[in-house]
């Protein structure tokens, strides 16, 4: 007997039977191919909300195909038609439209994964006497003859056992709960009925099978009546933010988080996302049981949130009967058939169901015990296909030595495959360790590995418990008593560990640690003792690192962490590379006459304007940091003339002579880099590591191959890498080991370290940009880092009003009079670079959004498509095809994916309103339809063959566009390879496409890049928002910036704070212990998060942080960037005071007055102060950092005594 999991698409009324409120605000359900092949927005919307027992079978909405109303109290009736019904050259023409009633509580289950000719050998050894398979007279991936489908159709539903089966149902990942989540549990349920195979109605004798399989289940929305239940994310979507604030005291998606049933506390198990796959699929007992473990303590939380109400100690007991029911149906070796296959055994499946059949192995019997007599003559099975292969089978185990027996014998009670048994058994040496600790095998798996084993996968066979394993208990060594037995705990702690690099931090507090053991383990209601990890440190530094530190200087408060011994080496490999190398010059630097190549290279140079003047300063700097340090750093905002510096520095004879690596992790990134040198190739980092041997395009990640000391690169002394800010600590590590460094003379790193951070662990190029940059660290290192201050780019022109917007989403203190940008926003009186526009809702969205571009493309209805084609570059499609970058020159961005502002929804309004939405050619490419002229992105690394023969690097994120498509094929040039085109084969179904639509893009898609203009649309709530990720949008565009934004401008101003840095909140310890101390807490790191003295203000700067900390200590009080209005006049001080008459007192802090364009700033906001009655010495006063960065706290005591005097 097997339980089965039911896809289901995420439906806006509970899937109660009707047609979504709002049809065409539910851009979730469209990630299912099935739905969004079909689904017709106009048409749903215009019977919004009505059930469908009152709709023609004909007329249901295109989720009837994928359970959109298995809640449904009342049955309805659907129409089926097969696919093949049309094609007159096959029998299948002669089957009929067949109307099904569908019962009230029920779902079609389509065993798909079964029908695919990709599992055919699986199914085949499963049941060998399944009929053959007919020929299909065409290409298809599916099984075509009846009597196959039929045989796999009742082996499929003879498994399902009404009253004993249960059923999981899920959402893919299109929901509006976690944009993340790839797998959500919506429900579980008992199942009530399976329906025997339905057959469609026929004009003859021939027929077919349906694959839909119809079963009825136990869940009902009144929680006293049902035996099983939907989790309440509708109700908690529903509620305002500040409603969770007010009655938890949490946010409302950590609230969400508590109570959602997702893979991260299904131990992210492989084996059940792939169970939770494929539309409908078996779930395995074991499974089962890791999911109601999970499911009450979800429950659990939604009793205590108390938001819901229903009766949750109904279903909480109902979950508690069923842990009982499963337990009793598992085995006590459930891999028995799978490690026979391990050593041999080819028929391993049959001879476990003979046994089983023939009654010698019990359920809860040894099948070792039956295995042995049968090879040795004991037992007989009659009739078995397998007799002649007994003797070899028994040479085969006697030949099996007692250890490897015993070894066998316990990783047949865990829940795993034939590789993963194959792996321990094939390494003798591991046997004795894995005996003695089986939690090894969870230990040493790869998260991101199909054949993860997880703890909890382990515990099932090595915990005693007689409901599982009857008289079968697992022995000493093997056993263990106790859950917090110190095995399963650096288990679930490594766990933990590997889980969190995913979401980018190196290591962890013991504290945040040891709450995430208590919080697993009260499902079992058992309690972690006191300071458990110290006392086990021994055991635990087998294979994890202690790092001690301090959390927080200005508290002197120390704290104790844990980390994987992998990245502990890692981080300590690169804090001595960093270090050494930016600390030593190259023993023979450059001389070169920087200055006139850099004053010849800025466009429009003035050497009586000091912000000109300025700019060459810091590029001569910039240049001379190059040729004399063997590690350099170089950032700088947009605009500063990064890229004039590096073309500057690759114009040198030497340097070429010496021989240069041009590096960046992005497709688009290497073209830009590669356009900075003649005849110098670029190459993408994945491209350069592949050459040597050092990336695996299985796992698609980097990786230190064997003997890699012999395959590092000598070729190159001279290493430039861009885009740094998107590097793991792991890709620097293998990066660094790629180069053979005894012969590199110059790395030299370039990116901002205020974008977003990487995908994955750390933030390493931010470290060490902050580590470098520090006012306190020595001069020798400080030499290694240049950060570009001066915009170059409106040296000419002006202030940028983009510019100084982003400038506020930086890590850095904004210019002195920046805050007007946000006058100007809400006043419109902005610059040419900059325009800002607004959206209510998501029902208003797609028609303020088509308003805007009729604005901002002097278009109207009629003329919209062609100006939108010629804004887009692709007006004349041979034009782009000799010259491909011209696709880049307008662009979409979002945050998201999904929902009506993510990226799947906007692409589908942007193909419309270019006329290609009902194109007469198109290519499927699984949610998608790509068409001629479409612009469309690569989703991988990958190498592809041109249509001129030769293969070449396609990058994840390289745009390019459709020169053909037709229902076979799609012929598509990208950005950087002109004049050549790719071929995509269609994609249909469930298979992930390497294309997809790109007129709009996720904002972490377009790092590395940048655009002429770049259209933002941001929504002001979503968990997914930082500092960085506006920051990042914000930074894309080269000539105009357009900002589509939710509500009112306003809310930006929040996202400015440093609360909101993502980057921030990352646990590193690369140069410095950042680590939060709790889960919710943010970390204190040097340049990145300025702590104060006083409760919950964090600052923009170091020099600010000894202000605020002065001031409270003397119980001064005062406020931080609170905006200040005056006679219609707004701008925002750094520190706000009350005099006794209750009128403002100023204190600004002057950090960067040897910058031009600051001291023009801070001019220009005095100006204004002046202007609304304050007058310095008065009621305003400064305090200002030295040139160096130093600041004289002796000066700061005496402007606030003066203060304190007024006040």
């Amino acid at each position: 007997m097997k339980h089965i999991s039911i896809r289901v698409p995420w439906h806006d009324h509970k899937w109660d039977g009707s047609v979504c409120q709002r049809p065409g605000d539910n851009p979730f359900c469209r990630t299912l191919p099935r739905i969004a092949e079909v689904k017709d927005d106009e048409a749903e919307n215009k019977c919004a909300g009505m059930k469908w027992c009152k709709l023609c079978p004909n007329n249901l909405p295109a989720c009837k195909g994928e359970n959109g109303a298995f809640m449904s109290p009342e049955g309805y009736s659907r129409e089926f038609n097969h696919v093949y019904a049309k094609n007159r050259n096959l029998p299948h023409n002669a089957l009929l439209p067949t109307t099904v009633y569908v019962a009230p509580y029920s779902f079609m289950g389509v065993p798909f994964r079964y029908m695919s000719k990709d599992n055919e050998e699986e199914i085949t050894a499963r049941c060998p006497h399944f009929a053959d398979d007919e020929d299909a007279p065409f290409r298809t991936s599916w099984v075509f003859g009846a009597r196959r489908q039929l045989d796999i159709l009742n082996w499929f539903s003879s498994e399902i056992s009404p009253e004993g089966s249960l059923a999981v149902f899920y959402c893919k990942n299109g929901n509006p709960v976690d944009e993340d989540c790839h797998r959500l549990i919506v429900g579980m349920g008992e199942v009530t009925k399976v329906n025997g195979i339905m057959t469609y109605n026929s004009r003859s004798e021939v027929t077919y099978p349906m694959w839909e399989l119809a079963m009825e289940h136990s869940i009902r929305p009144n929680l006293s009546e049902s035996r099983g239940f939907l989790l309440p994310y509708h109700e908690y979507l529903a509620l305002k933010d500040e409603y969770f604030i007010d009655k938890l005291g949490i946010t409302k998606f950590q609230a969400i988080d508590q109570i959602k049933l997702s893979l991260d506390k299904l131990g992210n198990s492989q084996r059940i996302f792939n169970e939770l796959s494929y539309g409908c699929e078996y779930v395995s007992n074991h499974s089962m049981l890791i999911i109601l473990n999970a499911a009450y303590e979800c429950l659990r939380n939604v009793k205590s949130h108390g938001l819901v109400v229903g009766d949750w100690d109904r279903q909480l007991r109902w979950i508690d009967e069923q842990i009982s029911k499963v337990k009793s149906m598992i085995g006590p070796f459930p891999a028995f058939a799978e490690c026979l296959r391990a050593i041999g055994i080819n028929y391993a499946y049959l001879i476990e169901q003979d046994l089983r059949r023939e009654g010698h192995c019990g359920l809860k019997d040894n099948p070792w015990i039956a295995f042995s007599k049968l090879v040795k003559g004991e037992i007989q099975i009659h009739n078995a296909v397998y007799k002649s292969e007994l003797a070899h089978y028994k040479a085969t185990w006697m030949s099996t030595s007692e250890e490897g027996k015993k070894l066998l014998e316990l990783l047949s009670r865990f829940e795993i495959s034939q590789e993963v048994v194959e792996k321990w058994y094939d390494d003798d040496t591991s046997y004795s360790r894995i005996l003695e600790n089986p939690y090894i095998i969870s230990e040493e798996s790869e998260l991101n590995d199909s054949r993860y084993v997880t703890t909890e996968m382990v515990d099932l066979g090595v915990i005693p418990d007689s409901e599982i394993q009857g008289d079968w208990l697992p022995e000493h060594p093997s056993r263990i008593d106790t859950r917090i037995d110190e095995r399963r705990i650096r288990s679930s702690i490594t766990f933990k560990l590997k889980w969190q690099l995913s979401e980018g931090d190196t290591l962890l507090s013991i504290t945040e640690i040891t709450d995430y053991l208590e919080e697993s383990l009260n499902v079992y209601d058992v309690k972690l003792p006191k300071n458990y990890i110290a006392n086990k440190r021994n055991f635990m530094e087998e294979t994890l690192a202690f790092v001690d530190g301090v959390s927080d200087p200005e508290a002197n408060a120390c704290d104790s962490a844990l980390q994987l011994k992998e990245y502990f080496e890692i981080e300590k490999f690169l804090r001595s590379k960093f270090k050494a190398r930016a600390a030593k010059s190259v023993k023979n630097p450059i001389k070169e006459n920087w200055e006139s190549i850099v004053k010849s290279s800025i466009n429009g140079f003035d050497e009586n304007n000091p912000r000109s003047v300025a700019a060459v300063k810091d590029q001569i700097k910039a240049l001379e940091m190059f040729c004399d340090k063997r590690l350099s750093v170089l950032t700088g905002p947009a605009g500063t003339g990064k890229t004039t510096v590096v073309k500057a520095f690759l114009d040198s004879s030497q340097i070429r002579n010496e021989g240069v690596l041009l590096l960046a992790p992005t497709g688009k990134a290497r073209v830009r880099l590669g356009q900075m040198a003649d005849g110098v190739t670029a190459f993408t980092i994945a491209q350069f590591l592949t050459k040597r041997g050092f990336f695996n395009w299985d796992k698609m990640e980097c990786c230190l191959p064997s003997n890699y000391e012999n395959k590092r690169c000598s070729e190159y002394k001279n290493i430039i890498i861009d885009e740094c800010s998107m590097l793991t600590s792991k890709e620097f590590f293998i990066l660094l080991n790629a180069l053979d460094l005894k012969t590199v003379q110059r790395i030299i790193l370039i990116g901002d370290p205020y974008q977003l951070p990487p995908i994955g662990e750390g933030r390493p190029f931010a470290d060490l940009y902050n580590f470098l940059n520090n006012p306190k660290q020595e001069a020798n290192l400080r030499l290694a880092v240049t950060r570009l201050e001066t915009v170059v780019r409106t040296i000419k022109s002006g202030d940028s009003d983009v510019l100084t917007l982003a400038s506020w989403f930086s890590g850095s203190k904004p210019a002195k009079d920046s805050d007007k940008i946000f006058d100007k926003i809400e006043s419109g009186n902005l610059s040419n670079d900059l325009m800002v526009y607004t959206w209510t809702d998501e029902t208003q969205l797609r028609t303020s959004l088509n308003d805007v571009l009729k604005k901002e493309l002097k278009a109207d209805d009629n003329t919209l498509s062609s100006a939108l084609l010629r804004r887009l570059g692709l007006d004349d499609i041979d034009a782009a095809y000799r010259k491909p970058e011209l696709v880049e020159r307008f662009q979409v961005l979002t945050p998201v994916i999904h929902p009506m502002w993510g990226a799947f929804e906007l692409n589908n309004m942007f193909q419309e309103w270019v006329g290609h939405g009902k194109a007469q050619y198109s290519t499927e490419m699984s949610t998608e339809y790509i068409c001629y002229a479409d612009k469309v992105i690569q989703l991988a690394n990958t190498t592809k063959k041109s249509n001129k023969g030769d293969k070449k690097q396609l990058s994840n994120g390289q745009i390019g566009f459709v020169k053909f498509a037709n229902g076979k094929e799609a012929s598509v040039v990208f950005s950087g390879y002109p004049e050549c085109f790719f071929k995509y084969n269609s994609i249909k179904g469930d298979r992930e496409s390497e294309l997809e639509l790109a007129y709009a893009i996720t904002i972490h898609k377009s790092q590395g890049s940048d655009f002429d203009t770049v259209l933002v649309v941001l929504p002001k709530t979503g968990r997914i928002l930082s500092r960085e990720l506006i920051y990042t949008a914000l930074t894309r565009a080269k000539a105009k910036l357009i900002l589509f934004i939710e509500d009112s401008p306003s809310w930006l101003r929040e996202f400015t704070k440093p609360q909101y840095s993502v980057l921030g909140r990352r646990n590193t310890n690369l140069f410095e212990y950042s680590v939060r101390e709790e889960k919710t807490k943010i970390p204190y790191v040097e340049g990145l998060i300025h702590k104060t003295l006083k409760d919950g203000l964090i600052v923009r700067s170091k020099s600010e942080v000894i202000i605020a900390n002065m001031l409270h200590q003397r119980g001064i009080e005062f406020e931080y960037e609170r905006t200040l209005e005056e006679n219609g006049k707004r701008c925002i001080p750094d520190f706000t005071f009350e005099d006794a008459s209750g009128d403002p007192i100023i204190l600004e802090h002057l950090g960067m007055l040897n910058v031009p364009s600051y001291a023009e700033a801070w001019k220009r906001k005095l100006e204004f102060y002046k202007s609304i009655g304050y007058e310095e010495g008065e009621n305003i006063f400064t305090t200002r950092d030295d040139d160096n960065g130093s600041i004289d706290s002796i000066a700061i005591k005496k402007v606030i005594d003066e203060i304190e005097d007024l006040i």
